[in-house]
C-alpha cells in the first residue's frame, strides 16, 4: 500500500512541476514569469473582484498608494476639494490608452464609478455620493452630500477601476476586462490561472517581463514544490515555517515586509458565554502572544495590543496590551460565574460546561497552528475549545450563520487605505449587526458616535483622535482579541530583480520586475 501512495505522489509531482514555465524556458527573447498565490478573482468582472486583477496590474484607479500608505496621483494627476468638503474636482491623466486602443476620458471613468458603486455596494455604499459631472474630457468631479475626507481612499479600490467601453457585453456584463495598466488581461480559468502579457504602450514605466503566469495554488506545499523546481519564480504568502527554510539558500531571495493586516479572534457576543466583557477580557488575558509569535510564527511577527501595527499613522500608540497573565483570566472568569463546581477541569455554570468551538481556515497556513495553541492556553484556565479548521467560503458560512463561539481570521486593514472603511465594517453598529470579519453582533453607542464624527471630520488631527478613543473603547470592550501583526513572506528565486512586498498588499509592481 505504501508503495502505490509513493507512485500516486510521484506522478502527482510530476503533474504539477510539468504544467508550469520552467526556468530554463526564459533564455529566449521573451520573458515569462511565474508566480503563485493562493488568492483567485470571485468574477472576471473587476468591479466586483478588483484586488487581484489591481495587484497584477491590468486594471488602473484613480488614485494609487506607495509604499508609506500615502495616496497619490494614478489615472487621476491631481485633485482638490472644496472650503465645505462636499465637491471633489480630479484632473484626469492625458495620453493614456486602454488596452483596446480606445483614449481614457472622464466619461468612461464616469461610468465605471457608477457602475462599481452597484456592483460593489457593500464598500462604496459608505461613499455619501450625490452625483458625478464631466465638465470635459479630463475633468471628473464628484459631488457629495456632507464633508468626507477619506474619498480618495475609497477610490484607491480596485473595484473602481476604469474599464473601457469593449469590456462589457449588450447586457452590460464584462466579458473581457480591459483596463489601462502595464499589463493587458489574456485570459483566466477560475481557481486555476491568469495569462496577462505587457502593454507596450503604457502611460507609465513600461513592464519587463512579456507575459505573467500567475497561479493559484491554495497550499503551502504545493506552492513551496514549484519554487523548488523553478517551475515559478515568485512563491507568495510562505507560511513562517515554509519560508525559513531559503534563507541558507544561495538560489533564492526571502522577502519580508510587515503589512497592514492583524490576526485576530472576533467573539460571538449575541450568546453566552462572550456575550459577557469579563469573559471576552479573561480570554485576552489567557493567550500568550509572544508564545504563538515564537513558536508558530517563527518570530515573522510582533504582537498585537490593537487595531493597527504601530507603523502606520493611524494606530493608538498609548493602548496598553494585554499581558499573559492566567491568574488574571481565572479571577475574571470566577467573577463571571464560570467555576469548575466539580473539579474535571472544565469551568461551569448552571450544570452547562465551558466548552467553546474556535472555527478558522487554511488558506493561510499559519492559522490552524495559532488555533492549536490558543486550545492548549484556554485549557489552563478551565476553556474546552473544540476546533473547526474549514476552507474560507466554509468558515465564513459558519461565521455568518452565528455557528462559533470565537473565529480566527487574518483581517486586511487597509484595502481602503483609510479608518473609515474597517471602522464602518468592523466596529460600528451598521456593520457588526451583518456580516463580516471583525467585532460580531457587538453595538456600542459612543463607538458609533466616534466613527460618525471622525467621517465627516476634514482635520486629520482631529480625525485620528477620535479614532484613537474608538480604539481604545475596543480593546478596553473586547469585542474582539488581537494577536499579532502580520509579516508577509514571499520567497523568489535569485534571477529576480525588482519585485517589492506592498505594506498594503494593493500591488504587486510587476512592471519593476526583471529576470536576470
Amino acid at each position: 500500500m505504501k508503495r502505490k501512495e509513493g507512485i500516486l505522489f510521484i506522478l502527482l509531482a510530476l503533474v504539477v512541476l510539468g504544467a508550469g514555465c520552467t526556468d530554463k524556458e526564459q533564455k529566449g527573447d521573451n520573458q515569462t514569469l511565474s508566480i503563485s498565490g493562493q488568492w483567485s478573482p470571485t468574477s472576471i468582472d473587476p468591479h466586483i473582484s478588483g484586488t487581484v486583477p489591481q495587484r497584477l496590474g491590468y486594471v488602473e484607479t484613480l488614485v494609487g498608494v506607495d509604499y508609506e500608505g500615502k495616496i497619490i496621483s494614478n489615472l487621476a494627476k491631481s485633485w482638490e476639494v472644496s472650503s465645505d468638503g462636499k465637491k471633489w474636482t480630479f484632473k484626469l491623466r492625458e495620453g493614456v490608452l486602454f488596452h483596446d486602443g480606445t483614449p481614457f476620458t472622464a466619461e468612461i471613468m464616469k461610468k465605471s464609478l457608477e457602475r462599481s458603486f452597484i456592483q460593489s455596494a457593500s464598500t462604496f455604499g459608505k461613499i455619501p455620493v450625490t452625483s458625478i459631472e464631466v465638465p470635459d474630457n479630463l475633468t471628473l468631479v464628484i459631488n457629495l452630500n456632507s464633508t468626507f475626507p477619506a474619498l480618495p481612499a475609497y477610490l484607491s479600490k480596485g473595484e473602481s477601476a476604469a474599464l473601457a467601453p469593449g469590456s462589457y457585453d449588450a447586457s452590460g456584463n464584462v466579458t473581457k476586462p480591459i483596463g489601462t495598466g502595464p499589463f493587458i488581461f489574456e485570459s483566466w480559468k477560475p481557481n486555476e490561472e491568469i495569462v496577462i502579457v505587457k502593454n507596450p504602450d503604457y502611460w507609465g514605466h513600461v513592464a519587463s517581463v512579456d507575459k505573467v503566469v500567475y497561479r493559484v495554488i491554495p497550499e503551502v506545499l504545493t506552492r513551496k514544490m514549484l519554487l523548488d523546481s523553478k517551475d515559478i519564480q515568485i512563491a507568495m504568502i510562505l507560511s513562517p515555517d515554509v519560508a525559513d527554510k531559503y534563507n541558507e539558500k544561495a538560489d533564492y531571495t526571502v522577502l519580508e515586509e510587515p503589512i497592514a493586516r492583524v490576526r485576530m479572534i472576533a467573539f460571538n457576543t449575541e450568546k453566552e458565554p462572550f456575550s459577557d466583557k469579563k469573559v471576552r477580557q479573561a480570554v485576552n488575558y489567557a493567550i500568550d502572544r509572544e508564545a504563538i509569535v515564537n513558536s508558530v510564527l517563527y518570530g515573522y511577527g510582533t504582537t498585537a495590543s490593537g487595531l493597527f501595527p504601530p507603523q502606520f499613522y493611524w494606530a493608538n500608540k498609548d493602548i496598553a496590551p494585554y499581558t499573559y497573565d492566567v491568574e488574571i483570566a481565572k479571577t475574571l472568569l470566577d467573577e463571571a460565574g464560570w467555576t469548575d463546581s466539580d473539579g474535571d477541569g472544565i469551568r461551569d455554570k448552571n450544570g452547562k460546561p465551558m466548552k467553546i468551538t474556535l472555527v478558522t481556515y487554511s488558506e493561510r497556513a499559519e492559522l490552524p497552528s495559532i488555533a492549536e495553541v490558543i486550545q492548549q492556553q484556554l485549557k489552563k484556565v478551565g476553556i474546552e475549545t473544540e476546533l473547526k479548521v474549514l476552507n474560507t467560503d466554509a468558515a465564513n458560512t459558519q461565521r455568518n450563520k452565528g455557528d462559533f463561539d470565537i473565529y480566527l481570521a487574518g483581517r486586511g486593514l487597509f484595502f481602503v487605505p483609510d479608518p473609515d472603511e474597517i471602522m464602518m465594517t468592523d466596529y460600528h453598529s451598521s456593520g457588526t449587526s451583518i456580516d463580516g470579519w471583525g467585532a460580531y453582533r457587538w453595538h456600542n453607542d459612543t463607538v458609533d458616535q466616534l466613527i460618525e464624527q471622525a467621517r465627516t471630520t476634514s482635520d486629520e488631527a482631529a480625525r485620528k483622535k477620535l479614532y484613537d478613543e474608538v480604539q481604545s473603547i475596543v480593546v478596553e470592550e473586547a469585542p474582539v482579541a488581537y494577536l499579532n501583526y502580520y509579516v508577509n513572506i514571499d520567497v523568489t528565486t535569485s534571477n529576480i530583480k525588482g519585485y517589492r512586498l506592498h505594506p498594503t498588499e494593493c500591488s504587486f509592481d510587476l512592471q519593476n520586475v526583471s529576470i536576470s
